[in-house]
């Protein structure tokens, strides 16, 4: 390797980008908090294809690529997709970065999912770094105490569908129907995921600035929850679709233990934001365990580490002795 962090004329470092418009936002702020620990000489980028020579990383795990760091920090069984010959495609992977231990420890003991420990690197979520560093420069203005509560629904999409009346496990576009009434007791809004809307940015001062966020299964949870902000799931609409079809996910555990705030009605819901309910120990700590506190604001240099180390000649053919 030479100054400009090549190897044989490649880059060492290729990043295997989608072309999809949905998550060009969340791509970019990933990668951003990523690169920039990284020389400009160290990595390059393709659309869709590997780049010879180099080692390939990919927030998609449908893109050809050699390691995989979803671009959504939820669990939703992402790697333990298939491709069209029933295979599972995480086991031709060299590495997977996940944000924490309790996602780990779900692959290792994942039937058919031949990647062992040291193929799983805790990394944290690097959009996460971006979440912190803007609201510690947020000027906080003081609320006084007849403000009323802002309350953020964020729901994931609602393009996957399941069951016999195939109903996704959004709670989008369903809670509309309740939105007049939790208007009458607080300040309502929405940001909905990148595929149901025009405006394809990803979620920012939205969740900064609000008190409480209501979602489903989706990143927002764990980005709310990371940030201070409790998160209110409409149990009564989606929890039983959520524990049917979501397996052994971190999220289908979120709905089985009720961690965080679960509204088993609407009413239930207003009154959670109105008593001024917070986050309570089990799910803090299922958060440490899930989304690695020691990562939290570095995770972008943590990432850039590992992949650096990974494409280092000496671990050019495995990297497995890598942490």
């Amino acid at each position: 390797m030479g100054d400009t962090g090549t190897v044989d004329g490649a880059a060492r470092i290729n990043l295997v980008q989608t072309k999809s418009k949905n998550y060009a936002g969340v791509q970019k702020q990933i990668l951003d908090a990523i690169t920039r620990h990284m020389s400009p000489g160290e990595f390059s980028t393709t659309v869709g294809e590997k780049a010879p020579g180099s080692l390939n990383f990919s927030l998609f795990i449908l893109q050809p690529s050699d390691v995989v760091m979803s671009h959504g920090v939820a669990d939703k069984n992402y790697f333990l997709r298939k491709d069209a010959n029933g295979e599972h495609i995480s086991n031709r992977l060299s590495h997977l970065f996940v944000p924490g231990e309790w996602l780990k420890r779900r692959l290792l003991a994942a039937k058919k999912l031949e990647v062992g420990p040291e193929r799983i690197h805790v990394v944290g979520w690097p959009r996460l770094d971006v979440l912190l560093a803007t609201q510690r420069e947020t000027p906080v203005v003081p609320r006084s105490p007849d403000t009323r509560p802002k309350v953020l629904w964020a729901p994931t999409h609602d393009y996957a569908r399941r069951g016999a009346k195939m109903k996704s496990n959004s709670s989008y576009p369903e809670l509309m129907e309740f939105v007049p009434m939790f208007e009458k007791h607080f300040d309502f809004e929405m940001s909905l995921h990148p595929r149901n809307r025009k405006n394809k940015q990803p979620t920012t001062y939205g969740i900064l600035d609000c008190d409480f966020v209501i979602s489903d299964f989706g990143t927002m949870v764990y980005e709310a929850w990371a940030l201070g902000k409790p998160v209110i799931f409409p149990h009564w609409l989606i929890g039983d679709r959520i524990k049917r079809h979501l397996g052994k996910s971190a999220e289908a555990f979120i709905f089985h233990q009720r961690l965080g705030l679960h509204a088993d009605n609407p009413q239930q819901l207003v009154d959670f934001v109105m008593d001024g309910a917070g986050i309570d120990p089990r799910t803090s700590a299922f958060l440490d365990d899930y989304l690695a506190p020691d990562y939290a604001g570095r995770s972008g240099e943590r990432v850039a580490a590992l992949l650096q180390s990974l494409s280092a000649p000496a671990n050019s053919e495995s990297g497995r002795t890598v942490t």
